[in-house]
């Protein structure tokens, strides 16, 4: 079968390398000039998607982009005190695998030349802005006339997916939630940690990991007023970084002192939700990664449910059925893991807003809340891409 893929991020790319692993021919179409032009910070790939890169034979990835382990969690309150933890210590031992942190344009690259090398076809500098689907094919156009035709198409183009506009117009759109989100890497004279080190500061939150004497670092800062797209795109980093210090200035010491070493942020991004969808495909398109189920990054699983999405729609489209029935497997497997994991992080980034009162109750319940959760994040990371779809196990 011929697919068609909008969207060569870290969803995108997966799914064509596992594509072409199974014989399928992969076509991939991504606005961007190259894989490497992809912007972003870090992320953390949980135990889950580590998993899922090593049932596509992509164990390696995460240590060839330079990722390093690391697991578990400490939060503070704006005062330094320790309120709550999640003990990563035992995650190789229940799940196989620990959570690596990972320079976002570094995995996306690994994974989009492991594609090519693969034998999947990049077509770079292609903005859609036609879908069409027939009974047998559909075919997708882009800025400056290129036309392609494949047997399925896949919407794998991000938050503000142009598959799910053009298919599904009148489907909800993302809401933006007050913060906006911004971070980079930055050398520190700190101490390594074992896993992440989270602060509900005094006017904002703040996260940190540090290894090797560099801080890899997160700011989620409130602001009432959507940004207008592109508002954000070019920042005056002396500015901003000011602003930033100036919001954490009265924060626990580790904080100034990773964000006085700081020179940029390397962008800064308005977080959304994003509304459950009634569908995620038709006869011959269908969604994956945040196009269909966009999850706060609170959750530390974006990349890796759109890994996941990759790996089992791959399992679903090796199946001699039509694209519809595969896309129905792939969708029952799916949707109501990634919608839980989405309430998850909707609860989560409740917590992040600071109040006077509500500070009082987080710091006093956020431990219960982690300990009741815990069910959840062992759902989360326990989950194993299986060998095969579910109605042939």
């Amino acid at each position: 079968m011929k697919t068609l893929i909008i969207g060569g991020g870290i969803a995108g790319s997966t799914l064509a390398y596992a594509l072409r692993r199974y014989g399928h021919e992969a076509l991939v179409a991504e606005a961007r000039p190259s894989h490497r032009d992809t912007g972003g910070a870090f992320l953390y790939l949980a135990p889950n998607g580590v998993n899922a890169l090593r049932a596509l034979g992509l164990g390696d990835v995460p240590a060839v982009a330079g990722g390093f382990e690391a697991s578990g969690m400490d939060f503070y309150n704006a005062r330094g005190r320790r309120i709550a933890e999640l003990d990563g210590s035992d995650d190789l031992e229940h799940y196989g695998a620990r959570g690596v942190v990972l320079r976002r344009a570094r995995l996306h690259a690994e994974l989009a030349d492991r594609a090519q090398a693969a034998g999947a076809t990049f077509h770079f500098n292609s903005r859609l802005v036609e879908l069409r689907t027939h009974s047998d094919s559909a075919e997708a156009v882009f800025e400056g006339g290129l036309a392609l035709t494949a047997d399925a198409v896949i919407g794998a183009d991000g938050i503000w997916s142009t598959v799910r506009r053009l298919i599904w117009p009148d489907a909800p759109t993302p809401s933006y939630n007050g913060i906006v989100d911004c971070g980079s890497w930055t050398e520190v004279d700190l101490p390594d940690t074992t896993g992440q080190q989270m602060y509900f500061g005094h006017r904002a939150f703040f996260g940190y990991t540090v290894k090797d004497k560099t801080a890899y670092w997160f700011t989620n800062l409130p602001r009432r007023d959507e940004p207008a797209r592109g508002e954000l795109d070019n920042l005056d980093q002396d500015a901003w970084m000011a602003s930033i210090r100036r919001l954490h200035e009265n924060d626990p010491a580790s904080i100034p002192t990773i964000l006085q070493a700081a020179r940029h942020s390397l962008g800064a991004w308005p977080l959304y939700d994003m509304p459950v969808l009634d569908t995620w495909h038709t006869d011959r398109v269908c969604l994956i990664g945040d196009a269909a189920h966009a999850v706060s990054p609170s959750t530390g699983q974006g990349a890796s449910l759109a890994i996941e999405d990759a790996a089992v729609l791959a399992h679903w489209l090796q199946q001699n059925r039509t694209p519809r029935a595969m896309f129905e497997g792939f969708a029952t497997d799916r949707k109501p893991r990634a919608e839980r994991i989405v309430r998850f992080g909707r609860q989560i980034g409740a917590r992040k807003i600071t109040s006077g009162a509500g500070n009082l109750f987080r710091d006093l319940t956020l431990s219960m809340f982690l300990r009741m959760g815990g069910k959840a994040t062992a759902e989360q990371y326990g989950y194993r891409v299986p060998d095969q779809p579910a109605n042939d196990r």
